[in-house]
């Protein structure tokens, strides 16, 4: 059984506040920003827009992730699938800066908050909202915890699907109008996609340390060669279903301004492809972040631009 660090003592809160912003890894947020925004995009696009339940629905995204964030990086140090050399580990435990219990803790905590907020949006959009909480925290715990360990059994690509496509951008609009809409459903489709991209550019770059300890991700299972490639169907798919929903009018043909980043795709496609460098997929992680980012803006613009000039295609 591995040890439980203690964390070495943080000396101003300043410092203290730094050690915590760190693990919880905000750059890793926009993942959760961008959906929120398509979806409650289709909202207003549909005619419905409440700005306090938009923030209590971001504000309970952005803890959720955080959460799950916490518990990333507390179970991979505790069942020994990160070490103090893994590129993907902030690795506050191996460096003492902060314990395990507190890594926990804090995943608790910002569960905590999501919760809270999940509760209020309960009081006021209805019952049904305990589906998206309820799968929203499974998926964000289960995702690296005993039993099911999601990711280290190959099941990190569909949940992340699921969480972070469908789920938070459906989540968006329910909020906003509660009842099924396949323009929500299509809107989450290239953003899902772009999010499942950013686990498996993060698979590419953690191959070998992800083989030496078995952990079967797609990318583990099938090589790096067949990762690339799968990473390139991601990026493009999300672009041709984006322009085929929007074609057939199930998302307004402003929606095709997310055409706008295909040059970062492009230029971080073409990096990718061409390296075998875990420098460059490094860098690589940043650009496929900055892509879903800006794709979700534009696309979330698009949308918004369609509802302001009443545009039904």
């Amino acid at each position: 059984m591995t040890e439980i660090s203690e964390a070495a003592p943080i000396r101003t809160p300043r410092a203290a506040i730094g050690v915590w912003v760190k693990t919880a890894r905000p750059f890793s947020l926009t993942a959760t920003v961008s959906p929120l925004l398509v979806g409650t995009a289709v909202a207003a696009y549909q005619g419905a827009f409440h700005p306090w339940l938009f923030l209590a629905a971001f504000l309970a995204g952005l803890f959720l992730q955080v959460g799950a964030n916490f518990f990333n990086e507390y179970f991979d140090w505790r069942y020994g699938l990160d070490t103090k050399q893994s590129l993907g580990a902030s690795t506050v435990i191996f460096q003492g800066t902060m314990s395990a219990q507190q890594v926990l803790l804090g995943g608790f905590a910002a569960f905590g908050v999501a919760v809270a907020l999940g509760i209020a949006l309960l009081a006021t959009v209805g019952p049904a909202i305990i589906f998206f909480g309820l799968a929203g925290l499974a998926i964000a715990y289960f995702y690296s915890a005993k039993p099911f360990k999601l990711a280290t059994r190959g099941l990190g690509d569909v949940m992340v699907f699921l969480a972070m496509g469908f789920l938070m951008t459906w989540g968006a609009y329910y909020v906003q109008i509660p009842h099924w809409s396949w323009a929500a459903f299509a809107a989450s489709v290239p953003v899902g996609f772009l999010v499942v991209a950013i686990l498996n550019m993060n698979n590419i770059r953690d191959y070998q340390d992800d083989l030496a300890v078995n952990k079967k991700t797609v990318v583990v299972r099938f090589g790096q060669a067949f990762g690339k490639r799968y990473h390139a169907a991601l990026i493009v798919g999300a672009y041709v279903a984006l322009t085929a929903f929007a074609l057939v009018h199930l998302l307004p043909l402003f929606s095709l301004l997310a055409w706008l980043s295909f040059p970062t795709a492009y230029t971080h496609l073409r990096a990718i492809l061409l390296t075998t460098d875990r420098k460059a997929y490094m860098r690589g992680m940043k650009q496929i972040s900055a892509l879903h980012f800006q794709f979700g803006l534009t696309l979330a613009v698009g949308i918004a631009l369609a509802a302001l000039t009443h545009a039904r295609f």
